[in-house]
């Protein structure tokens, strides 16, 4: 099961607890991606910051734990970028 805290994600938006069964499985990673993406030629209204950043957290947090189920070439850009930082110091 995942750490981040998804109490007000999914008290007012109760169909998303569907990531909690999917958690650690190819589809998760790709309905989490989804949710953060436009797909409705910008006529989605989108989340509040407060959700948006939750969504946000359970995908990298995800990719974390599973990083052989990010399918992004090269990377997730926030895997990526820490690497970067990671080589630098």
């Amino acid at each position: 099961m995942h750490d981040t805290d998804t109490a007000g994600l999914y008290a007012d938006h109760p169909h998303l607890a569907c990531i909690d069964e999917m958690w650690g499985t190819p589809r998760c990673r790709e309905y989490i991606s989804r949710l953060l993406t436009d797909s409705r030629g910008g006529t989605r209204r989108g989340f509040d910051p407060k959700h948006a950043s939750t969504i946000f957290q359970l995908l990298f947090e995800h990719d974390q734990r599973f990083p052989d189920l990010d399918d992004t070439r090269g990377g997730a850009w926030w895997v990526t970028d820490q690497s970067r930082r990671g080589n630098q110091d």
